[in-house]
């Protein structure tokens, strides 16, 4: 079986640098053009079913990488992205003014940290595992799961036995293509790759 981790297009947020977690926000129209082209990409893999996310843009690329696929969609809440509490829709910087011990701590990597009032990243796969152990039961080959950025980094970590602070390593880029291909027989994992966005390269 293979596992496609896709990230969602482009928003506003992402492109003023602000983080946005549980936040709902639309695509901006690089973002559906960065959909499109993941679409057109993905489209030689025979994805037989696609889960996604219930956050808008991350349903709004699934149905436009969808139209190049025709596949069955389900849409499952617990894919969201990390929440992010208080520091949802702040820049780095903005962290820092409304809660700097914390902030120097958190951005040091060197434990799981929640956000404040939000998430940490076994939070998130806690989550998430119960479909992640649904997939591995179905006899799908092809498999693509729609979801955010900080959600990808958690179940590449997983993947690969990492702590889960150890996905800040990571750059899961908008539209990028992360690979799984999953031993169901051994119940072991391999990370084939991480962050592919060769089909965006044309994008300004």
């Amino acid at each position: 079986m293979n596992i496609y981790l896709l990230r969602h297009g482009q928003t506003n947020l992402n492109k003023g640098g602000k983080f946005q977690g549980a936040t709902d926000i639309d695509l901006n129209q690089l973002g559906k053009k960065q959909a499109e082209l993941l679409g057109k990409r993905i489209q030689k893999y025979n994805i037989d079913i696609i889960y996604s996310s219930d956050l808008k843009r991350v349903i709004e690329t699934t149905e436009i990488l969808n139209n190049y696929i025709g596949a069955e969609i389900i849409i499952k809440e617990e894919l969201r992205e990390i929440n992010m509490g208080a520091w949802d829709k702040l820049t780095m910087e903005e962290r820092y003014i409304i809660n700097e011990d914390y902030a120097k701590q958190w951005h040091k990597h060197l434990a799981d940290l929640p956000y404040p009032n939000g998430e940490c990243g076994q939070d998130v796969y806690n989550r998430v595992k119960e479909i992640i152990d649904n997939i591995k039961k179905q006899k799908h080959e092809n498999v693509a799961i729609v979801t955010s950025g900080g959600t990808i980094a958690i179940l590449l970590c997983e993947f690969l036995g990492l702590e889960q602070y150890k996905r800040f390593s990571m750059e899961i880029d908008n539209c990028s293509i992360s690979i799984i291909s999953y031993d169901i027989l051994e119940d072991k994992p391999i990370v084939k790759c991480i962050n592919d966005t060769g089909h965006l390269e044309d994008l300004v």
